[in-house]
């Protein structure tokens, strides 16, 4: 089949970066510290040019299912800084810290990154921004890729200072500007949030992709995409999720969204709030043998997440009785909350706030009492 040569550049650079995120990590691992390099992870690698068919392929057959996921917070996770959702709703916006002013503007096809003590300032052309709900911006400065202490929280509207950089007290303009980033601490960033920017070490600004895609989660689709062409509907040819037990589930979702393999190595210590997968297995709800226990039971990957109280509560009533006079059955093996049966996240899965930055939904659910503090 013929590959739009517009979409070739990613492809190659997707490719090279699965294998790039692959080296040194090994294979992604389940739940209960097992390898599995047999079937599609989002950071296998996959070198072949060929193998890949690109989205528009991809919604020529699932054009429903494109529309809704390019609107969800997989495909928004990482953005052109100029598309950014902040410059997008402000094309100019300013924060101050200390003697120092922090600046953003979009200027033709680049965000401008300025920061300034008054007297001087130094500009340099954001190449990311990452995230789909707080957005953080990341620049190059004299060939150092860092950064920035500023990020623009959607729920408020504003710039205001990252939370790892709360005690930020620079004593320089060029101290200012953010925060260095190594290779690896870069992509480990950039794996899940704009994959196919990464080529080795060799970072492509130039051909920024942001952002997951079809191909992300379903592995490469050309194969696929050929034989529904040809009228050959051989499903086989493309990974499809759906079909992974629950323990297999939570280790592919865990690729980008942490596993208890990451908390064990003491990446996220005082921080285990942030790794979804980890905190689930964790929870009295989970259960390996009961497919309502798979990040997918609550989650729609292809949708934007859903955030009204009533469709949450739907999902716990799926599995505990409505009422105590309601009997405790195989199909609702949880018993009725004896407090009431609508608004239940808030009360078992908190926001939690890790170092006053960003709160994040603690899925270790459980009888969390206010003001307690959250079980490592």
């Amino acid at each position: 089949m013929r590959i739009n040569l517009g979409n070739a550049r990613w492809l190659v650079l997707l490719a090279m970066a699965l294998a790039a995120a692959a080296v040194g990590r090994g294979w992604a691992q389940d739940p209960r510290g097992n390898q599995d390099d047999t079937q599609w992870h989002p950071t296998r690698a996959v070198l072949r040019l060929e193998d890949y068919a690109g989205t528009q392929a991809c919604a020529a057959c699932h054009r429903a299912i494109f529309e809704k996921q390019k609107t969800g917070e997989m495909a928004l996770s990482g953005a052109r800084p100029a598309e950014s959702r902040g410059l997008l709703e402000h094309p100019v916006m300013s924060f101050e810290h200390g003697s120092y002013t922090y600046s953003l503007r979009r200027e033709g096809g680049q965000a401008i990154y300025t920061v300034s003590d008054g007297h001087d300032k130094i500009s340099e052309p954001l190449f990311i921004a990452i995230g789909a709900n707080s957005e953080l911006f990341y620049f190059q400065h004299h060939g150092e890729f860092s950064r920035a202490p500023i990020n623009y929280s959607v729920s408020q509207g504003k710039l205001i200072l990252d939370g790892e950089f709360k005690s930020f007290a620079p004593a320089s303009l060029e101290a200012a500007l953010g925060r260095p980033l190594t290779t690896d601490a870069l992509r480990e960033c950039l794996r899940c949030h704009s994959p196919g920017t990464l080529v080795g070490d060799h970072f492509d600004m130039a051909h920024l992709v942001p952002g997951d895609s079809c191909e992300s989660c379903h592995g490469p689709g050309a194969k696929h995409v050929a034989e529904m062409r040809a009228g050959k509907h051989d499903a086989s040819l493309i990974f499809n999720p759906a079909h992974l037990r629950p323990a297999e589930e939570l280790d592919f979702c865990g690729d980008c969204h942490h596993t208890i393999q990451q908390v064990k190595q003491g990446l996220f210590h005082g921080r285990t709030v942030i790794p979804q997968a980890y905190r689930l297995v964790e929870s009295h709800c989970w259960n390996a043998a009961d497919p309502r226990s798979r990040c997918t039971f609550c989650h729609d990957m292809h949708a934007p997440l859903e955030r009204e109280a009533a469709v949450q509560d739907v999902k716990c009533l799926a599995c505990h009785a409505a009422s105590a006079a309601a009997p405790v059955r195989a199909d609702h093996p949880g018993k009725a909350c004896p407090v009431g049966q609508k608004d239940c996240a808030p009360c078992h899965m908190p926001k939690v706030s890790v170092a006053g930055s960003m709160a994040f939904t603690d899925h270790r659910i459980r009888i969390a009492p206010p003001g307690a503090p959250y079980p490592e």
